[in-house]
């Protein structure tokens, strides 16, 4: 459901433009340390907020969590799990996922 809404926002909007003020710090990160803050972000967001469930997911130690965990609140802010962020973080996660799978070489043009 939320593809196809996004599918409709991209005839509209700049969806680069936006996923890139959300999603860019951390993107960037991982191309230049070669980083899976990207990766952990997701599965954490999916997982829920658990740690034990997310670094199981990983096949990570949880102290490997809390080191990308305090990386991603230094990109995102002490704030991004916050409902209304976390909201809109886990969609622009969605909007990044519709362009790489649309626009595979543009995406990490832009972004």
């Amino acid at each position: 459901h939320l593809y196809r809404l996004i599918s409709q926002m991209s005839k509209h909007t700049d969806l680069q433009e936006i996923a890139s003020e959300y999603l860019q710090p951390v993107i960037q990160y991982d191309q230049k340390y070669n980083g899976k803050l990207l990766e952990t972000l997701k599965a954490y967001l999916e997982c829920n907020g658990s740690k034990q469930e997310t670094s199981n997911k990983l096949f990570i130690v949880r102290q490997t969590l809390y080191h990308r965990l305090q990386k991603l609140e230094n990109l995102l802010g002490e704030d991004f799990m916050e409902h209304e962020k976390r909201i809109a973080i886990e969609f622009m996660l969605l909007v990044y996922d519709y362009l790489a799978a649309s626009q595979p070489k543009k995406i990490n043009q832009v972004l």
